[in-house]
């Protein structure tokens, strides 16, 4: 799991990473490249991408990625890795 922070300076997204507690990477794209490259048209949004590095999901706006639902979806996505 990473977050990209789009035309935002470091410290700002350094500080408020801090702030959140977040502990997964925290990427900076300071030309705004990220969405164009990924098919994001809002934000936030996620991409789901595979061990393969295809993209294999794309979900616009907030989720609480720690719901059961959730969990469920990327221990599959994971499995399908394994095969």
């Amino acid at each position: 799991m990473v977050s990209v922070s789009l035309r935002e300076p470091a410290d700002t997204v350094r500080e408020w990473g801090e702030d959140f507690g977040i502990r997964f990477p925290l990427w900076l794209d300071p030309t705004g490249e990220t969405p164009t490259a990924f098919g994001v048209r809002g934000h936030p949004s996620t991409v789901l991408i595979d061990r393969d590095g295809r993209i294999v999901g794309r979900v616009p706006g907030e989720r609480d990625w720690s719901s059961p639902e959730a969990q469920r979806l990327v221990e599959w996505l994971l499995e399908q890795g394994d095969r």
